[in-house]
């Protein structure tokens, strides 16, 4: 069995037991107040039995139990439950989110949205699929583009993605923020949106989003336009088309902050 087939499989069973659980499991709350759930960590055992199994030697990443101490090049990264502020609500807009890098870079993106038994997968370069159907990113322009976000709970973040999204939101009222980064890349992959990005970006959350886009034909980088890898903080994943239109907008809110201190001393 290949890699490809493996993480499909470890997504399929992780999105079987996600359903079994769906309305039956309380929120639980970890130091940082993010929420987890026992399907969090049921699904997550799952994944890394299924992957470590095929792939021993492989290194492994999970939101839920950290990083494996390895020496490999290769590392699984994995989300077992993406949105579980959603799945909690009993808000369908979740999933199961499994990435391969090497050397820092994804190469292997599997999403599986159990709730409409939809699997979106892309290996570098042989193209993003839902479901055996090639998919493609958009060819919409910025004003007409539903852009979606995501940020990490630290308050710098919080801050930076405020004022990104006080940049971006008066010229597109389609900004949304939908709870689910690897189902978010997804649709920007399938072309259903046209954007998502992320400040204070875990790798779990966009690593396999990231070759999703790419291989759908969509543009990734940070916010200083480099190409992203898993140490990356940043994130931004667009049709290709408007990129350069948001990273204008996210580097001028950015640059805010920077003109403020400097006014103040």
């Amino acid at each position: 069995m290949n890699e490809l087939e493996s993480a499909i499989n470890a997504a399929k069973d992780a999105g079987e037991l996600l359903m079994d659980y769906f309305g039956k499991v309380r929120p639980e709350y970890k130091k940082d107040t993010s929420i987890v759930t026992k399907a969090d960590i049921m699904a997550e055992e799952k994944i890394k039995s299924i992957l470590q199994k095929e792939f021993p030697d492989y290194g492994f990443i999970g939101e839920e139990s950290g990083q494996d101490e390895t020496e490999s090049e290769y590392i699984w990264t994995v989300d077992p439950l993406d949105g579980t502020t959603n799945y909690t609500m009993q808000n369908p807009l979740f999933d199961v989110s499994i990435a391969l890098t090497f050397k820092g870079e994804p190469i292997l993106g599997v999403v599986y949205y159990p709730f409409r038994d939809e699997l979106f997968y892309a290996e570098k370069g042989r193209g993003a699929f839902l479901n055996d159907m090639k998919i493609s990113v958009s060819e919409t322009d910025f004003d007409r583009s539903i852009l979606t976000f995501c940020n990490n709970r630290d308050m710098e973040s919080i801050k930076r993605m405020t004022r990104i999204f006080s940049n971006i939101k008066p010229i597109n009222n389609k900004l949304r923020q939908l709870g689910a980064g690897g189902l978010e890349l997804a649709f920007v992959a399938s072309g259903r949106t046209g954007a998502f990005f992320v400040v204070g970006a875990n790798p779990w959350d966009v690593s396999a989003g990231d070759v999703l886009v790419r291989e759908a034909g969509g543009a990734v980088t940070d916010f200083d336009g480099d190409p992203y890898n898993i140490n990356s903080k940043d994130f931004l994943a667009s049709n290709g088309k408007i990129h350069d239109k948001l990273l204008e907008l996210i580097q001028e809110a950015e640059a805010t902050k920077t003109g403020r201190e400097s006014g103040h001393k």
